[in-house]
């Protein structure tokens, strides 16, 4: 092997072994959105809105988009990645028809009291020391 080759080689190892995320630990969070008890109509998202960090962790919302089955992976900076230790209230949205540019009339599946991390009464917490959570969520519409 050529000095150019080793060269070439410990470069490539170098710039490999640097390569790595530098982003904060998150904990894995999925689940599943029912609407009374049953799938939802259709898919949809689940927003995580911060309201208090884990001392020593940033404060950063995160997004779960649900399937027609209602199951969803938390994302925070990677598609399934879960969510920053902390405090976080929840809202969901779920559209029969949705925002659009073409002034079609917005028809929501989801009561105005899921829409809101205001209103809907549901929150998490997630601790740096948990496993990976399941959590179940179910919009109750009658």
């Amino acid at each position: 092997m050529s000095r150019c080759d080793r060269f070439c080689l410990t470069l490539i190892f170098v710039l490999i072994s640097s390569c790595g995320s530098n982003l904060p630990k998150t904990i894995r969070v999925s689940g599943r959105v029912t609407f009374d008890g049953q799938p939802p109509p259709g898919p949809g998202t689940v927003y995580f809105l911060p309201q208090e960090a884990s001392e020593g962790f940033p404060s950063r919302p995160a997004t779960g988009d649900f399937d027609s089955a209602g199951v969803f992976k938390a994302t925070t900076f990677d598609p399934g990645d879960g969510l920053m230790p902390g405090k976080y209230t929840m809202h969901i949205e779920c559209y029969q028809t949705p925002p659009n540019m073409e002034g079609k009339p917005v028809k929501s599946y989801v009561p105005a009291k899921y829409q809101s991390a205001a209103t809907s009464g549901l929150a998490l917490e997630i601790t740096p020391t948990m496993g990976p959570q399941d959590i179940k969520l179910d919009v109750v519409t009658k």
